[in-house]
């Protein structure tokens, strides 16, 4: 992701669907006076990009924000993010109360650092995009996971279930990722969990071999298993 200061202001093209603006509090009013006046959709803010605010309050007067993405940063109140009706990308860190997702009803893209005492995901039925960071609950499998019923595209990083065997049905999904999942070892579960998956890429997984049960996915056009291709069929 390229950040670049242009004349004042951190600008990025490059994170989400929308150019984003910097937040950084030592100028936190000069930052909301550049959206107010070019009507940016996106904002953003790390430590490293000078963001050091616990709370996120300032968003109440930028409402028809559709893009936020906070990262490695440590929020105490986090009530004005439900003030963004318009809100379709939403990216936080985890070190934040917990998020009620039910309030997001245009939400099409969520990159979720997991939190367990989050709730209300699978009520998401506008998300179609969701990467999943460190799923990594004691039991070590995917059970009690609830993910939204249109999801089309799921990538999980870091997650140290051994199997997908407890994913929850997903109907409409076409394509799945799994990066550092080094528990996992088979994928062979998918054919029942996503019938209409078109690719697969796993990376960094070095205990998934490339299971002949993924062939029988009818609508399967690519699937690569740790740099190794054992379908694409156009």
């Amino acid at each position: 992701m390229s950040i670049e200061r242009k004349g004042q202001f951190l600008i990025t093209e490059e994170l989400g669907v929308t150019p984003s603006l910097g937040i950084e509090s030592s100028q936190l009013r000069e930052c909301i006076s550049e959206i107010k006046e070019r009507k940016f959709k996106g904002v953003f803010g790390a430590p490293y990009f000078g963001f050091r605010e616990q709370n996120l309050d300032f968003l109440r007067e930028i409402p028809w924000l559709t893009q936020i993405w906070f990262f490695d940063i440590d929020l105490k109140n986090i009530d004005a993010v439900y003030s963004l009706d318009d809100l379709t990308y939403f990216g936080v860190h985890p070190k934040r109360p917990p998020v009620d997702f039910s309030r997001f009803h245009k939400l099409e893209t969520l990159v979720w650092i997991f939190k367990s005492k989050d709730k209300n995901i699978a009520t998401l039925n506008s998300l179609k995009t969701l990467h999943i960071w460190h799923h990594n609950p004691k039991e070590k499998t995917f059970k009690g996971l609830e993910l939204p019923p249109n999801l089309e595209v799921l990538e999980i990083n870091w997650a140290n279930a051994d199997s997908v065997l407890d994913l929850p049905f997903l109907p409409k999904l076409k394509r799945i990722e799994f990066h550092r999942c080094r528990n996992l070892t088979s994928v062979a579960g998918l054919t029942s969990i996503a019938p209409k998956l078109e690719e697969i890429f796993i990376t960094t997984s070095s205990k998934v071999s490339d299971d002949a049960k993924l062939l029988s996915l009818p609508s399967l056009k690519r699937a690569i298993i740790n740099d190794k291709e054992i379908r694409n069929r156009h």
